[in-house]
């Protein structure tokens, strides 16, 4: 039976889904794959995660990741804006190449980590892009078997699931094998609501419920003190700031106040684009722009 990995409750365990904008596909070749990666590859040295999988699939992708200093939000928006970037450069294109925000899932780890692991590795499957894991190469299956030496897996986790070297191994196969037997039976599991994003115990998730709530509260008292600090740094005038104002010393201000409040605070779009009384597009403009 696999054995589940002690891992620091501080940690927080993500399944992350980001889609085409209007399902369009998002890897037109071999090459956008291969960028898509290194991108993702350069974000982990910048801001260190632990990735223990990855599915790429054309029009979206899945990743399962740990969380342990930098926001989340900091970590997607560095892989999303520079994918985007050199998407559009490369195939000549405009406009958004994401749909909105991407969905991220916290997970209880004890109960889910090995299920999302099988669970992503298996996507081209059910997909039927491929009959089984290790023929498709935009995954992290890969690098558990050795196929591909990537270098973005933390494989330490197979090991402390499923046991040391070969034996080990075979217990990974053979629980990924069985996945496969079930098919679609149990696909729902993994996408809850968006107003409850937690796959856990009941418990589990009136806890995060609650401390969500909590925290939404904290961030909100947060932005007014970004934008305090801002207007002291700047020695504008806090109402300048807020204001509608395009001079460039005011925009910058703005445009810092947002930065802090999305990537650093982790305050939803939408939230910092009422309380700027701006539109969700004109904050999704300057986080592009910034580009971390």
């Amino acid at each position: 039976m696999p054995r589940h990995p002690r891992i620091h409750a501080a940690h927080l365990l993500y399944h992350i889904i980001a889609r085409g904008n209007n399902g369009q596909t998002i890897y037109q070749d071999d090459k956008d794959y291969n960028v898509f990666l290194s991108i993702v590859k350069q974000t982990k040295r910048r801001y260190p995660f632990k990735l223990y999988a990855y599915a790429l699939m054309g029009n979206h992708f899945h990743f399962l990741v740990e969380v342990k200093e930098k926001p989340n939000s900091r970590i997607m928006q560095s892989i999303l804006t520079a994918y985007s970037r050199y998407f559009n450069y490369t195939h000549k294109r405009r406009g958004h190449l994401f749909q909105g925000r991407y969905k991220a899932f916290i997970c209880q780890k004890d109960a889910y980590l090995m299920e999302l692991m099988r669970y992503i590795h298996l996507n081209p499957v059910r997909a039927k892009l491929v009959e089984r894991p290790e023929q498709w190469a935009w995954s992290g299956h890969g690098e558990y078997t050795g196929k591909s030496e990537r270098g973005l897996i933390d494989k330490g986790v197979v090991s402390d699931l499923f046991g040391e070297g070969a034996t080990g191994y075979k217990k990974y196969i053979k629980y990924l094998e069985d996945g496969m037997a079930m098919g679609k039976r149990y696909e729902e599991d993994f996408h809850p609501s968006d107003g409850t994003p937690f796959l856990g115990s009941d418990d589990f998730k009136d806890k995060l419920t609650y401390k969500k709530s909590e925290a939404k509260n904290r961030k909100l008292k947060g932005i007014e003190e970004i934008l305090h600090e801002v207007a002291k740094k700047t020695g504008l005038k806090e109402a300048l700031i807020k204001s509608k104002s395009k001079a460039r010393a005011i925009a910058r201000a703005r445009q810092e106040v947002i930065r802090s409040a999305v990537l650093d605070f982790e305050l939803s779009q939408s939230d910092v684009a009422r309380y700027l009384a701006c539109s969700p597009s004109y904050i999704t403009r300057v986080l592009q722009r910034i580009g971390n």
